[in-house]
């Protein structure tokens, strides 16, 4: 195995049996105590702890990184990105990234491509089918299949930028590895996200408590947040109405066999909350 396949990101995971960072070998990421984890051909590494050889149940399916990467490559969200690079950027920039749920990794490479200087992403999800992904379409970002509920295979405080958009939400582990002075930023479906489509379909809702739920848990392990809404309404075919359906969580609750029958373009509501929260610096 090529060592141009090594990125620079994985020099920033550590090993999630006894956290000691990482050397390459042969096409490895090995620690000091020779826990030796290998880079799939398409340049990601599974760092789930138990080392089982398929990821855990939860994690996305082929169907819905397919509809995801369908969705999300017509460029409907992309200026969330552009949201998210204009409430935190400083003078010198973030420039260490962990994705938490990173799926395709397209909000990853998007958030990277619109900060100033160096960026070195890390994406981290639980679907191994959503790591290969990733990592064949994003040449840049190190991808890791990990356990977000559980400890993440990354240093304490080395990471710039955390960001959780529609993914698991794991508080204690986003304040541990930003530095003093990182952010967090969560993305949630707002109260009128797919508003259009929702009813017609049973698809899933919102819980009302989760923004007070989040800011909470923020203020406990972070800081004190700030919530942006975001907006944005578009025109879908069917086949994108298809796709933004089955991406997520929705596809395992409707039958997509509904979803082929009368559809014409819909005129379609994104309601996103963002949650943005600084950590503070040690002398504050």
């Amino acid at each position: 195995m090529s060592s141009l396949q090594f990125r620079p990101g994985h020099w920033l995971f550590r090993c999630p049996l006894c956290k000691y960072g990482f050397t390459a070998a042969a096409g490895a990421l090995v620690c000091r105590n020779g826990h030796s984890f290998d880079l799939a051909r398409e340049g990601y590494v599974n760092l789930l702890s138990s080392r089982r050889s398929r990821a855990a149940a939860g994690g996305d399916s082929p169907a819905q990184l397919q509809n995801r990467a369908r969705f999300l490559g017509a460029g409907y969200l992309d200026t969330l990105a552009t949201t998210i690079v204009g409430q935190i950027t400083r003078p010198q920039g973030p420039h260490r990234i962990v994705d938490a749920g990173s799926g395709t990794g397209h909000h990853l490479a998007r958030i990277a491509a619109r900060l100033p200087g160096l960026v070195v992403g890390l994406g981290l999800d639980i679907s191994k089918d959503a790591a290969r992904q990733a990592s064949r379409r994003w040449p840049t970002p190190a991808v890791a299949v990990a356990d977000l509920w559980a400890e993440w295979p990354v240093p304490d405080a080395a990471i710039d930028l955390v960001v959780s958009i529609f993914a698991p939400k794991n508080f204690p582990e986003m304040a541990r590895v930003l530095r003093p002075g990182g952010w967090l930023v969560i993305a949630y479906p707002g109260p009128d996200h797919l508003i259009e489509l929702r009813n017609r379909f049973g698809l899933l809702c919102q819980n009302r408590e989760a923004s007070g739920r989040y800011a909470e848990m923020a203020t406990n392990f972070v800081g004190l947040p700030t919530v942006v809404r975001w907006r944005s309404r578009a025109v879908l075919d069917p086949v994108m109405i298809r796709a933004v359906i089955l991406m997520g969580s929705n596809a395992r609750h409707v039958d997509p066999s509904i979803l082929d029958v009368g559809l014409h373009p819909l005129v379609i509501t994104f309601d996103v909350n963002l949650l943005f929260v600084r950590k503070p610096e040690r002398n504050s």
